[in-house]
């Protein structure tokens, strides 16, 4: 079985939402491991004083145990268009370092920067992304059908700044725009994209 990741934002020397992170690495470990086990994420984020300024990624793999803490610095990639793909198939529960579908499904971007993926006509996720559409009304959106059910999504859905909602391919033309999130990119953070420029 594949390491499982979590990847943590710090904001000039300070984790964000580390509550959702320990959150979903205890019921990871529990689904996965069948094992009841807590991670004290404040004593095991020690960030190295380079780090202490800025935005910086913390990535932590795991399985039972913490096998490996990495901080590097963060740069936001540039995105302003999504290419469609299907994959009916695809699953990702859990947050795991094994990405190979989800690269597969990368490599048919063509000419877009990010690819919007579709299973059984629904709208999930991005390659690296959850992401949200803004309704006519200005009120933000996220797919219910989601793979993954990301910290930063779940923070802002307890703060009722996104609603779940279903999304089929059909519905995405009467959407704004869609930006997408993910534990280093708050929505204020990510770029607009609009829907025209979705392929």
């Amino acid at each position: 079985m594949s390491l499982l990741v979590e990847t943590i934002r710090i904001d000039n020397g300070i984790p964000v939402n580390l509550e959702y992170h320990r959150n979903r690495m205890y019921r990871s470990i529990s689904d996965l491991y069948g094992i009841r086990k807590e991670i004290n994420l404040h004593s095991l984020i020690q960030v190295p004083g380079a780090f202490l300024s800025g935005k910086v990624k913390c990535r932590v793999e795991y399985d039972t145990e913490i096998r490996k803490t990495e901080y590097l610095r963060y740069v936001l990639r540039e995105i302003k268009s999504l290419r469609l793909v299907e994959d009916n198939e695809i699953e990702y529960r859990y947050k795991s370092a094994d990405r190979s579908r989800l690269d597969v499904l990368y490599g048919s971007r063509g000419d877009c920067d990010d690819i919007l993926i579709i299973k059984n006509g629904l709208v999930t996720d991005s390659y690296y992304a959850n992401c949200i559409l803004r309704s006519a009304d200005g009120s933000w959106v996220t797919p219910d059908s989601c793979l993954l059910k990301g910290t930063r999504r779940s923070s802002l859905l307890d703060k009722g700044l996104i609603r779940e909602e279903r999304v089929t391919v059909s519905d995405i033309k009467n959407f704004a725009e869609v930006r997408l999130i993910n534990a280093m990119i708050d929505i204020n953070y990510s770029e607009s994209i609009p829907v025209e420029n979705i392929r």
